[in-house]
């Protein structure tokens, strides 16, 4: 089975914990992060192996490596994925468009890696490790459902719309474990919100 490297870009806040937590229960202890600083070390710990140095600086075959890149040429298929192979995920919280973040952070950086892309939609960190994941088991990227912008229901009177996809197994979506109570907290659900200021907030006239 082969590695999958997240070359972490973000500040380790809780939102990203979430993530990297997610596609550890995929990856289990095949995942691995690189780039960590030393005061990060022992939380991502919890989920992986840690390295301090880039993975842009690794002294070995680069041949072995796959960069999962939005704006690579070629998709990623099975036949790609060796026993040995590194699957390299770029640790970075998306944009609402591709804005090529791994392309230059990482891509550029690694003369003589593969380069392949995982559709023409944008996948959040576990999203991506989960759909490598996938089809290093032998699925192909069309057998892969996923729904794109969807739409998370906070109570019976509030919703919000995550602006990326989210993969699909068996028809269920996986939604990153936790994110919905930390999207309620950040949005003050605990707090004393009325219906009028959440209405306001979700049709863009308001903040909370």
């Amino acid at each position: 089975m082969p590695y999958l490297i997240i070359e972490h870009l973000e500040e380790l806040r809780e939102w990203v914990l979430l993530e990297y937590r997610h596609a550890s229960e995929w990856w289990k202890e095949r995942l691995i992060f690189t780039n960590v600083e030393e005061h990060e070390r022992e939380e991502l710990a919890k989920f992986g192996g840690v390295i301090p140095q880039s993975v842009t600086e690794f002294p070995f075959d680069r041949s072995k490596l796959i960069i999962l890149d939005p704006l690579a040429e070629e998709e990623l298929k099975p036949e790609d994925i060796g026993e040995d192979t590194l699957i390299v995920v770029g640790g970075i919280l998306g944009d609402i468009e591709f804005t090529g973040k791994t392309k230059k952070f990482i891509t550029e950086k690694i003369e003589g890696a593969k380069a392949r892309h995982i559709g023409s939609v944008q996948f959040s960190i576990d999203g991506s490790a989960i759909v490598a994941k996938l089809i290093a088991d032998g699925k192909r990227l069309d057998e892969i459902e996923y729904v794109e912008h969807p739409t998370i229901r906070l109570d019976e009177f509030s919703e919000i719309t995550l602006h990326y996809a989210v993969p699909k197994v068996d028809g269920k979506p996986l939604f990153t474990p936790g994110l919905i109570e930390l999207q309620k907290r950040e949005l003050g659900f605990e707090d004393d919100v009325s219906d009028e200021e959440l209405d306001a907030f979700f049709s863009g006239e308001g903040e909370l």
